[in-house]
């Protein structure tokens, strides 16, 4: 069998000196590897970020203000004066032009006005359904629409402000404490609120101090909080006299005027080892916990409820943990405080009732 010229023998290399030079220049080197090109992604924006949203959701200022259209407006009259002055047929045209433009600006500012209103009502119709998305508990839900509401600027500054409210109580439903903390603290600072919603944001920001174990920014905050509830109670006491001609009573317990505040020294004493102090206070504030919490009285039965376990008084342990399960689900209630977790191990919650048994006959 004939082999081809050349196969299988090793051929002599006629390259020139000059030519091998030239082919083994670095220039011409062809690498036997691939190289793996590095792509390097762009990070993702985290949800929520805090930071960002509180950046970007501010209002910005209005493209056209009103004493820029009016100078316009003073621009064109004058201009239309001076020129209908010189007389003859540019009078004429200048005051149709004139006419014209009035009737521009006046158009204009009506489809601006239009357009605002309209974008306003937008925003409102967002935040009610936010709002009703967080009564609902359907967090996910609530937490994009405010994601999408919060990363671009919103028309009115109140309505900032009441998505950021929002936005706290999402934060703290996904256990982001410090974030909530951080929007607490820049509404207190920076945005005027009346005065009951500036007090359920304190309160709000205490729970979450509590909850992230800032024990003692929580007691300095539970002391202003005492302070400014005994003063709107003296206040009242005050108002209430003086309309009925008659002198102001002494003043009440912080505690018992709100019972969101008697609440969360409930939570404090119990947080850190004061059962006994935690009984005591529920005892003294259980009308007003029940008057104004409603079925929420459920976290102080279930945080009295572990005073009780603490001191190994299991009898009213379990009684109170009853009555906490009556109003709430136990799941929830361990949720919001982690300490009350061991008392599921050791007692039985209420039963929900079944549906009627029977029918009419």
């Amino acid at each position: 069998m004939s082999r081809l010229p050349g196969f299988g023998r090793r051929q002599q290399n006629s390259e020139t000196p000059a030519q091998r030079a030239h082919w083994t220049d670095s220039r011409f080197r062809i690498g036997c590897g691939v190289a793996m090109e590095q792509t390097t992604q762009p990070p993702q924006s985290q949800f929520l970020d805090v930071a960002a949203m509180l950046e970007q959701s501010l209002p910005r200022p209005a493209p056209l203000r009103l004493w820029q259209v009016l100078g316009v407006f003073l621009l064109v009259v004058m201009l239309s004066t001076y020129l209908s002055s010189r007389g003859g047929q540019l009078a004429a045209t200048v005051s149709a032009l004139s006419a014209l433009t009035m009737m521009g600006l006046l158009a204009g500012l009506v489809a601006l006005s239009m357009t605002m209103v309209r974008r306003a009502r937008a925003e409102q119709t967002q935040l009610v359904a936010i709002e009703e998305l967080v009564r609902l508990r359907r967090w996910p839900e609530a937490a994009g629409m405010l994601q999408q509401m919060l990363t671009r600027p919103t028309r009115t500054p109140q309505g900032r402000a009441q998505a950021l409210i929002f936005l706290t109580a999402v934060l703290a439903r996904y256990n982001r404490f410090e974030d909530a903390i951080a929007v607490q603290n820049y509404l207190l600072q920076t945005t005027p609120l009346d005065g009951g919603t500036a007090h359920g944001l304190r309160l709000a920001r205490v729970m979450a101090m509590l909850r992230e174990d800032h024990l003692f920014d929580a007691d300095r905050a539970i002391n202003e909080l005492r302070r400014q509830v005994t003063r709107a109670g003296r206040a009242r006491d005050e108002a209430a006299a003086e309309l009925a001609g008659t002198e102001p009573q002494e003043p009440q317990d912080p505690q018992s005027l709100s019972a969101g505040l008697a609440l969360i020294e409930i939570y404090r004493d119990v947080k850190t080892g004061h059962p006994a102090e935690a009984i005591e206070l529920f005892n003294q504030t259980l009308a007003t916990l029940r008057e104004q919490l409603g079925h929420r009285v459920a976290d102080a039965w279930a945080l009295v409820a572990r005073a009780y376990d603490m001191l190994g008084r299991d009898a009213e342990a379990a009684a109170a943990y009853e009555k906490a399960t009556l109003l709430q689900p136990a799941v929830e209630l361990h949720r919001r405080y982690p300490e009350t977790t061991t008392l599921a191990e050791k007692y039985l919650a209420a039963t929900a009732p079944g549906p009627p048994q029977g029918g009419a006959a």
